[in-house]
C-alpha cells in the first residue's frame, strides 16, 4: 500500500506540477511587513518597502504589482515584479523578507540599500544598482516611486490589474498612514484596512506586529511605530506594543475569496 501511494503521489506531481506552489493569490500571506517613507537625509535613496511570507507556503511575485496611486491620473505609477501572474520564478519561502528599495544605492546614511532583493525603477531619470533585479513602471506616471511623508498608501496586488485604482479583488495587502485625504483620496481604503494614524517620525517607520499579524480590522490594530530592520525581523518598541492583539481572524484574501 506504502508503494502504491508513493507511486501516486510521483504520477500526480508529474501531471499536476507543484502542487504547493503557485502565482500570488489574494488569499496568500503575503503582507507588506515595514515601509521606511521618512527617512532622515536624502529622502528618496533610503526609502524602501519589505515584504513577508507569514503563510506556510511558498508564493510566487511574479507578474505582482506594488503601487501607492490611488486612482487614475495621480502623479504615481504602478510598479510589476519581472513575469506573469501564475509563473514560478520569484518565490517568497514562508517566514522569508523580500526588500524592496526606492533607490538600491548607498545613500550616505543608514540604512545601506545597496544589496537590497529589489528595487523600484521607472525609465526616466532614476538612480538604477545593475546589481539589484528591477520592479519596472508598467502604469502610471513617469516617475519613481514616491512614499509621502504626511500621508499616503501602499498595496500589493496579484497583477491581474495593473491600470490604477487596482481592482480590490485583486488587492493581496495594504496599508495607509497619517492623513491619506491629504493631496488626495486614496481609493484602496475601501480594500484595505484603514488608517496607521498619525505616521510616524522622522527616521522611524512603520512596522507591522511580529509575525504578519493581520486583522482585517485596522492598520492601526496591526502596526505600531518602530526603528527600521530591513530584512529582519521587526521589534516593537515596548515589549506590549503587539502583546494585546485579538485573536487573528481569516485572511483578507481568504474572505474575499469565499464572495468571489
Amino acid at each position: 500500500m506504502r508503494t502504491l501511494a508513493v507511486a501516486l503521489c510521483v504520477v500526480l506531481c508529474v501531471v499536476l506540477g507543484p502542487v504547493a506552489a503557485q502565482g500570488l493569490q489574494v488569499w496568500n500571506r503575503v503582507v507588506i511587513n515595514e515601509v521606511f517613507y521618512y527617512p532622515m537625509g536624502e529622502d528618496a535613496w533610503n526609502e524602501y518597502v519589505e515584504l513577508l511570507n507569514a503563510g506556510g507556503s511558498v508564493a510566487f511575485l511574479d507578474g505582482a504589482v506594488i503601487t501607492d496611486e490611488g486612482t487614475d491620473g495621480m502623479p504615481e505609477g504602478v510598479f510589476r515584479f519581472p513575469g506573469r501572474h501564475g509563473e514560478f520564478t520569484h518565490r517568497i519561502e514562508p517566514g522569508e523578507h523580500v526588500l524592496i528599495a526606492v533607490d538600491a544605492v548607498w545613500g550616505g546614511i543608514e540604512p545601506d540599500l545597496s544589496s537590497a532583493d529589489w528595487e523600484f525603477w521607472h525609465p526616466g531619470d532614476d538612480h538604477d544598482n545593475p546589481a539589484v533585479p528591477n520592479i519596472v513602471l508598467c502604469s502610471g506616471a513617469d516617475s519613481d516611486i514616491a512614499l509621502a511623508n504626511a500621508g499616503d498608501g501602499l498595496l500589493i496586488a496579484t497583477g491581474e490589474d495593473t491600470l490604477a485604482a487596482i481592482d480590490c479583488w485583486t488587492v493581496v495587502d495594504g496599508v495607509n498612514w497619517g492623513g491619506v485625504s491629504d493631496p488626495v483620496p486614496i481609493s484602496w481604503t475601501d480594500c484595505v484596512d484603514a488608517d496607521v494614524d498619525g505616521g510616524c517620525t522622522q527616521g522611524s517607520c512603520i512596522c507591522r506586529c511580529p509575525w504578519g499579524a493581520d486583522h482585517n480590522a485596522s492598520s492601526e490594530d496591526d502596526w505600531f511605530i518602530g526603528i527600521p530592520t530591513p530584512g529582519e525581523w521587526n521589534i516593537p518598541q515596548q515589549p506590549n506594543t503587539c502583546s494585546a492583539r485579538v485573536p487573528e481572524g481569516p485572511s483578507w484574501g481568504v474572505i474575499k475569496a469565499m464572495f468571489r
